[in-house]
């Protein structure tokens, strides 16, 4: 028997040692130093002007090593307590015993992973305490509310969210259709560390993996390094150097795979990839010049597509100037005196799609999957069982009631602490309110990523909310945002890691415990480094003036949206008086958009228009609004095509043995890179600073940017 899914049938085993040992001395050890290591790693770079991500294949290949070391080193000796084996595990097995059970096993290393996954990441509420000690002081403190605030804040927000993932089960883990493709690329490169066969199609993934990965690690000092203009390759900057920054990513090719890597074209399931690329070329390509063209909302005033925020007359907008400088409330004669605010024509859209997108995932998943939401509050599911499902039956399953109790734990926590600590400006009925956000939205946007590995982000929709419902408070919006929008986030985070759980078949009991304990860990980690960073790194939140090793920007981001959403607020922004009011609309739109092609696929089931997601779309309108211009789109389609469309339809038995192990490869080889060149080029400094410039490395002193584009005002 073999899952319904082709992809999962051909990449995950059906076979399962329900003797390995999970939660062992080896798992406690290594996971704890590993979960310190992501986080405190995670809030660092957050800071740093050069900076890297550690991901789930870099946490693969760094604790492997040190994995199979400890295994041939550790003494046999008992921990002395087993608990009852049906506790965590099936029948047999226990937790303690032995500090060396045996070899190191492949659940072990699937446990660490995702233990040290987790913190990959810093908590999204150190924006918060970062933005009250770097920019809303001196005047305003004591906004500096101590580590016992902070940390109560960081555990509530990322941890609120896990008592809702076990609710989920019946809809997102438990169906086969619910696959989840990022996990089957970390499954297969899990699955080849620990294959014990060394013959057939297992000998070959080893073989391509090796091979793969180290022709990757070379490759990809190129662009990282000695090369870089060859990961942004523009065309017509080549024929005609007269664009700017802030274009259209026109003509852009690239070959580093760092940035192809966001979009996931090995894995991400081609209809999604084009759901995302259309939007993003016609945005870009035709409607956003168009109305540069056309002057809409005095689009030649701004820059293209900047997402920055000026006035009437272009200039950016300073918010000092319409704030009262004691309470931080905008007054409203100085924001009539000063200037209305006034976004690019192009980003000023991308809001108004964002509004769409969160109306159309509601009814999307009402048409296209409220047959499967409806089985999921059923006792007897309709849906066959998936065979890794009933693999699991094995294995005692979470009780209801550890997630109920976790949810009411810190939700009690969280309530306390915003009505304990009035420096976060929000009341109880806050945190109760963007809890209904996480309800109304979590299976929608949840089903949408299990099948296509996409997330619609709420953060928008959340600021927008609390903005209309106390307006000029804008510590209260970001907190409202956080326990809306990142509860959500975390929910789906561990509903993702529970379906790896089910292809790797670790026991559920053993995998919440996982995630739960190394969410703990990494938020004090966050925070004592984020302390530690405010405290000594002198003027950190003047980015690159004083200090070009530093770099606040993703914070003074989260400030400036605190302020637009908080403190102006989204009635003035969109208000009957903007010219922006009209994006309103969109939230009925988006409402619309799902329906004729939901009607058209009931008349005709085998055309398709099931593959049309207008959540997805709307989303991605102007490459999503909460991501950076990127060089990648066109190789990204290209890659796509050639892996999700052509090797999947027309030579699917290279595509099932390969396809995944490649992605892990190429992931795998550009992360090592990334390390060796960070640890041994951009903290030793051995070049300081002074590079030098050849064809493939422009002097940016010269030109914009590493494109061969001029510092020229031109569009």
């Amino acid at each position: 028997e073999q899952s319904a899914i082709p992809e999962v049938a051909a990449t995950i085993p059906t076979s399962d040692d329900p003797t390995l040992p999970v939660l062992t001395f080896r798992f406690w050890l290594i996971g704890t130093i590993f979960s310190i290591f992501s986080a405190a790693v995670a809030q660092f770079m957050y800071f740093r002007a050069a900076s890297i991500q550690l991901n789930n294949f870099s946490c693969i290949l760094l604790s492997y090593p040190v994995g199979v070391f400890l295994a041939k080193t550790l003494p046999d000796w008992s921990i002395g307590f087993h608990w009852p084996s049906d506790f965590i595990f099936a029948r047999g097995t226990f937790i303690g015993g032995s500090l060396n059970p045996g070899p190191y096993n492949v659940k072990e290393h699937t446990l660490i992973v995702i233990a040290a996954s987790t913190n990959n990441n810093n908590a999204y509420a150190c924006d918060i305490i970062a933005i009250q000690r770097l920019f809303y002081g001196p005047k305003q403190n004591p906004n500096d509310v101590g580590w016992a605030a902070a940390i109560l804040l960081i555990w509530t927000t990322q941890c609120v969210g896990y008592g809702f993932a076990g609710l989920c089960r019946s809809w997102l883990v438990y169906p086969g259709a619910m696959w989840w493709p990022s996990n089957l690329v970390i499954a297969n490169l899990l699955h080849v560390f620990h294959a014990k066969s060394s013959e057939g199609i297992v000998a070959d993934r080893i073989n391509l993996f090796k091979k793969v990965t180290t022709w990757v690690i070379v490759y990809e000092f190129l662009p990282q390094y000695f090369a870089p203009y060859i990961s942004r390759v523009s065309i017509l900057c080549l024929i005609l150097a007269i664009n700017q920054q802030r274009g259209a990513s026109l003509g852009f090719l690239s070959f580093d795979w760092q940035e192809l890597s966001s979009f996931s074209p090995l894995y991400t399931p081609f209809w999604a990839q084009m759901n995302t690329l259309v939007p993003i070329f016609i945005s870009f390509w035709i409607v956003g010049p168009w109305m540069y063209k056309q002057n809409v909302w005095d689009a030649q005033l701004f820059p293209l597509t900047s997402p920055s925020s000026f006035t009437t007359a272009g200039n950016h907008y300073n918010i000092s100037k319409i704030l009262n400088s004691e309470t931080l409330v905008v007054e409203d004669d100085l924001y009539n005196a000063y200037s209305p605010l006034r976004l690019s024509a192009f980003w000023a859209l991308a809001y108004g799609m964002n509004f769409a997108a969160i109306t159309a995932i509601l009814v999307h998943a009402a048409l296209f999957h409220g047959k499967e939401i409806a089985d999921g509050f059923r006792a007897s599911r309709t849906e066959e069982e998936d065979v890794h499902f009933k693999m699991m039956r094995k294995y005692p399953e979470v009780p209801s009631s550890w997630y109920f109790a976790t949810l009411g734990i810190f939700l009690a926590l969280s309530i306390f602490t915003v009505e304990h600590w009035t420096e976060f400006q929000i009341r109880w009925w806050g945190v109760l309110a963007a809890m209904g956000t996480v309800i109304i939205f979590i299976l929608p946007i949840g089903i949408v990523q299990a099948i296509s590995t996409i997330q619609i982000g709420t953060n928008v929709i959340t600021e927008l909310i609390f903005g209309y419902l106390v307006p000029g408070k804008a510590i209260a919006n970001v907190c409202f945002k956080t326990y809306g929008y990142i509860s959500m986030a975390q929910s789906l985070s561990l509903v993702a890691d529970l379906k790896l759980g089910v292809y790797m078949k670790i026991p559920p009991k053993a995998m919440f415990i996982c995630q739960l304990y190394s969410t703990l860990i990494g938020a004090v980690v966050n925070y004592a480094v984020l302390d530690q960073l405010i405290r000594h790194v002198p003027d950190i939140w003047l980015t690159l003036a004083t200090n070009p090793q530093w770099d606040a920007t993703s914070a003074l981001q989260f400030y400036t949206a605190s302020l637009l959403w908080g403190a102006i607020g989204p009635a003035r922004t969109f208000g009957p008086d903007s010219p922006y009011h009209v994006l309103l609309w969109f939230f009925l739109i988006g409402a619309f958009l799902p329906i004729p092609g939901y009607l058209l696929h009931r008349r005709y089931p085998k055309f398709g228009w099931n593959y049309i997601n207008w959540p997805i779309m709307t989303q991605y309108w102007g490459g999503s609004i909460f991501k950076d211009l990127s060089p990648a789109y066109i190789t990204t389609l290209v890659v796509s095509y050639m892996s999700q469309f052509h090797m999947k339809r027309y030579r699917r038995d290279w595509y099932d043995k390969y396809n995944y192990t490649i992605s892990a490869a190429l992931d795998s080889g550009s992360i090592v890179t990334a390390i060796i060149l960070y640890l041994g080029v951009t903290l030793a400094n051995l070049n300081g600073n002074e590079y030098v410039f050849w064809a493939f490395n422009p002097n940016t002193t010269q030109y914009l940017d590493q494109d061969y584009c001029l510092n020229n005002s031109a569009v």
